[in-house]
């Protein structure tokens, strides 16, 4: 019998946003369809997270008014700690 495909993302895989996500620090930023590869998971269940790093296009076209308020709540803009059922695997 052969492995089963895990359909939760894991460390090194790209993940897409889901169309209806918000950026939890910041709920007015629309982020449905961002990209970008996980660093870890944490949690189990209905709790579980992605730390991810967004893609360099992702990085390049964020608003400014999101850079700002990163940078006011000493967040970095490139990485994201988001709800796994907020993203969903996509091949490299």
């Amino acid at each position: 019998m052969g492995k089963r495909k895990s359909s939760k993302p894991s460390a090194g895989q790209r993940v897409r946003v889901n169309d209806d996500a918000t950026m939890p620090e910041f709920p007015d930023l629309a982020i449905g369809g961002w990209c970008g590869m996980v660093l870890e998971t944490q949690g189990r269940g209905s709790t579980a997270k992605v730390i991810l790093e967004w893609d360099q296009d992702v990085q390049d076209n964020m608003p400014e008014d999101y850079k700002q308020h990163c940078e006011s709540q000493n967040l970095f803009p490139g990485m994201a700690c988001l709800p796994m059922t907020d993203v969903q695997a996509i091949d490299a």
